[in-house]
């Protein structure tokens, strides 16, 4: 069904998104299959969402992310030549999974946990990219069960058989299937699933936090979900508290308009950087280009704290 890059090809260094290219996309019963795999990864790539300090806010947080946003669109919108989501959308995302695995340990921060959920996520998206083949299928199918644990891996086999029994069902009678239901199902387990790793983690020393709701400026809903990125960021990145990340945070931008949604506004301007590549600026006073994910920032000191936000 999809055409494969030939051994040259296939030696040559990629500077972006493998390629993609199919002769045709996924129907019948591959169909099901990618859909199936698609709610793998709605049920267990939720752990770093909503935006919260986790040790793991950068380079791991945006693949997972990315891997459970476009699996979204895909169960909920479709996948194909017309649809919102692409061949170029689902080779970004391989191509985003795969690089974290380059990473160096400080920047990737091993856990078997969250490891587990990026080798599950590369697992449903080359089922997604290669739908006819059935182990790859088979493979992420034991990968979720590896996750659910001993406990939950019989739910987890009851839930894939009763999505693909629903899709199987929808097919045959020539309607679209009930993603929003498939979706709804798939999202409260995966929310009891992140609940508990999280906790795990916690008790393991991770600092896992919890997402901010209230804010000392005036901001808009955009200036928000900017701000609480830059603080999970810097509190995840750096290991200090919510509350100190807090405080460096507002104090930072205290003269800054965080309601000014223009094209030349504040907002638009913070939004040109990444809240990680922030989150180094504010803490440590470097220079963009110096605090990339990868970079060593051990022999630097923080700036001193400031007693209070400024409002």
């Amino acid at each position: 069904m999809y055409d494969r890059m030939t051994d040259d090809e296939d030696d040559q260094p990629e500077d972006g998104p493998e390629r993609l290219e199919p002769a045709g996309f996924p129907k019948g019963a591959q169909g099901d299959r990618v859909r199936a795999a698609a709610l793998l990864v709605v049920r267990y790539c939720s752990l770093l969402e909503p935006v919260v300090a986790t040790p793991w806010f950068g380079p791991v947080r945006n693949c997972l992310t990315r891997a459970r946003g476009t699996a979204e669109i895909l169960l909920r919108q479709g996948y194909g030549p017309e649809g919102p989501v692409s061949a170029f959308d689902i080779g970004l995302t391989r191509w985003m999974l795969r690089g974290v695995t380059e990473l160096p340990e400080a920047a990737r921060r091993p856990e078997v946990s969250v490891d587990g959920q990026r080798a599950l996520a590369r697992a449903v998206y080359d089922v997604i990219a290669d739908p006819a083949d059935e182990e790859r299928f088979a493979e992420a199918c034991a990968l979720a069960e590896r996750l659910a644990g001993p406990e939950q891996a019989a739910e987890e086999r009851a839930h894939r058989a009763r999505d693909l029994a629903e899709l199987a069902a929808a097919r045959e009678s020539g309607r679209e299937p009930d993603a929003e239901a498939l979706w709804a199902r798939g999202d409260a387990f995966a929310r009891r699933h992140a609940d508990r790793l999280r906790a795990e983690l916690r008790a393991r020393g991770h600092h896992i936090g919890e997402m901010m709701t209230d804010f000392p400026v005036p901001v808009t809903e955009r200036g928000a979900d900017t701000v609480r990125h830059i603080v999970a960021a810097l509190a995840g990145r750096f290991g200090v508290s919510e509350e100190e990340a807090r405080i460096r945070v507002f104090d930072y931008f205290a003269d800054w308009d965080l309601t000014d949604e223009s094209e030349v506004g504040d907002l638009d301007y913070i939004g040109h950087q990444t809240p990680e590549e922030w989150a180094g600026r504010i803490y440590l006073g470097l220079e963009f280009h110096e605090v990339g994910p990868a970079a060593d920032l051990s022999g630097h000191a923080p700036w001193p704290l400031p007693e209070r936000p400024r409002s």
